[in-house]
Order: C-alpha cells, then sequence, then structure tokens
C-alpha cells in the first residue's frame, strides 16, 4: 500500500513520473540512477536492446528455443490427403483411396504412393478372399457339407487383425510426411 490518500476525482496522480514513479527514480527497466550515458539499461544487451542472432544460426529468440520447422503449405496438405486415403479406406472403402489417388497422382508423389498402397492393400484382400472362397466352396458344395467353409475365417481375421494394424501404421506414416511399404503378402504392388 502507499502512504498517500488515493486521488479525489478531477485530480492529478500523487506522481508526475509515467506510470506512476516518482519524481527522480527511474523507469522500470532504465538505467539506474547516476550509470554513465549512452550505457543500455540493465538487463538488455547493447545495441538498443534488440539481439539479432549471428548469421546462420538457426535460433531466433522470438519463437523460444528456436525457430518452428519449415513446413510449407503444399507438404502438409498431401500429408493430409495420404491419411484421408488410408481413413477413407477404413470408413467407406475402396472409393475414397481412389478418388484421392486420381486426383492427386499428378501433383503430389507422397500421396500418390499411399492412396495407391490403399488401394493395392484393399484388391490384395479381395484376392486372398476369391483365392480362399474358390478353393472352399466348390468341396462344400461336392461333399454337401459345410466343414470346408471354416478356411474363410482366414480372410476374415486378415482383415481385422491386419487391416485395421496395416491402415493406422500407414495413416500415421503418411501424417509424419515419410514412405512406409506394407508387407507383400497383404499389399500386392498392382497399382503404382
Amino acid at each position: 500500500m502507499t502512504d498517500h490518500p488515493p486521488p479525489q476525482p478531477g485530480q492529478p496522480p500523487p506522481y508526475s513520473g509515467p506510470y506512476g514513479h516518482a519524481p527522480g527514480q527511474p523507469p522500470h527497466g532504465g538505467p539506474p540512477p547516476g550509470s554513465p550515458p549512452g550505457q543500455p539499461p540493465y538487463g538488455q544487451p547493447p545495441g538498443g536492446g534488440r539481439y539479432d542472432p549471428p548469421p546462420g544460426s538457426p535460433y531466433d529468440p522470438r519463437y523460444g528455443y528456436g525457430p518452428p520447422p519449415p513446413q510449407p503449405q503444399a507438404q502438409t496438405e498431401d500429408a493430409t490427403w495420404a491419411i484421408f486415403a488410408y481413413v477413407g479406406n477404413l470408413l467407406i472403402g475402396f472409393l475414397p483411396p481412389l478418388v484421392i489417388y486420381l486426383v492427386k497422382k499428378n501433383t503430389s508423389p507422397l500421396t500418390r504412393f499411399h492412396a495407391a498402397q490403399s488401394m493395392n492393400y484393399q484388391l490384395t484382400l479381395l484376392i486372398h478372399l476369391l483365392v480362399v472362397v474358390a478353393i472352399c466352396v466348390p468341396p462344400a458344395i461336392v461333399f454337401d457339407t459345410p466343414i470346408f467353409l471354416i478356411a474363410l475365417a482366414v480372410p476374415y481375421l486378415e482383415l481385422i487383425i491386419a487391416g485395421w494394424w496395416l491402415l493406422i501404421l500407414g495413416a500415421i506414416k503418411a501424417g509424419k510426411q515419410q514412405y512406409y511399404r506394407f508387407p507383400t503378402f497383404f499389399c500386392f504392388r498392382m497399382i503404382r
């Protein structure tokens, strides 16, 4: 608290200095009284209180510990489209990666790679299912017993386990703008 009474309405503040400082006291951050003229205020570097990093230095104090990593808008947009190729595959199926592939195949190699890989994954699972159906259904019809259809569980488990694992992993790698190739058993490279 202060030892002065509060100002009455219409009266000036008790001190006429800047920001209520008493006369004769330096403002906050100013040089202490009696310091030689031309010396920078206490706590500020020489040169007018501004720090310029040396040329070629990655540090700039405006950003804290260092500048943010450079990410051009086009690269982040490509990564977003690549992520959508996998997420659309999880939610809808074959159509989103196909549309993304057809739209972005000539403009972004990252998006093209991930959209093609997402489509190749779907086609490979379809081929696995058709092969198992072609092997299991004729004996089940000939021998009139459904025991041969138990092998259809293999592509189903492949879709459930590998599908979520690979598509989520692919979306994460696409978000980091990395090229990650699925194992060949789960993803034959048909579309490039």
